[in-house]
């Protein structure tokens, strides 16, 4: 019967780790909804700054020197 054990234990971490991957899944949703809304912000303000500093007659700032890092899978 140490097969029928084994065999048990096994499904027994298996069904273990697929409740971990669920909520890892929809942990990555909460962060990719966060993330994409700070991205929204970050969007509006320096369409706000831009306008504002046009309005004064100020010119922009210059750009980084730098290029921003790639996401990663791109």
């Amino acid at each position: 019967m140490r097969w029928a054990e084994k065999a048990w234990d096994a499904f027994r971490d298996v069904l273990r780790l697929q409740d971990k991957v669920q909520s890892l899944s929809s942990k990555v949703d909460l962060q990719q909804n966060k993330i994409e809304s700070l991205n929204i912000e970050v969007a509006q303000l320096k369409m706000a700054v831009t306008i504002l500093l046009g309005q004064t007659g100020v010119k922009l700032p210059p750009r980084p020197p730098f290029e921003p890092p790639a996401l990663p899978g791109s």
